[in-house]
């Protein structure tokens, strides 16, 4: 899940980036618009908050199983 979210943001912003430039160029413009590259954002921006979530979710879990391996060490001491 967290390497599908990654691929598709970073899909998002090469295609953003691609557009702009062509913007600037005035090449593809029946497929160039602004409303286009603002969805391409916000799938982005939300790809990137779930990347980010799952992220510290699996941070967390595995800090909570550190802290319970260091308390049976010490435990066991």
């Amino acid at each position: 899940m967290k390497k599908t979210l990654k691929i598709i943001s970073t899909i998002a912003i090469i295609l953003f980036g691609i557009l702009w430039i062509s913007s600037k160029f005035n090449i593809l413009t029946e497929f160039n618009s602004i409303d286009i590259r603002n969805i391409l954002v916000l799938i982005y921006l939300f790809t990137s908050l779930k990347y980010f979530q799952l992220e510290v979710k699996d941070k967390n879990a595995e800090i909570q199983e550190l802290k319970l391996k260091l308390e049976k060490t010490k435990n066991g001491i």
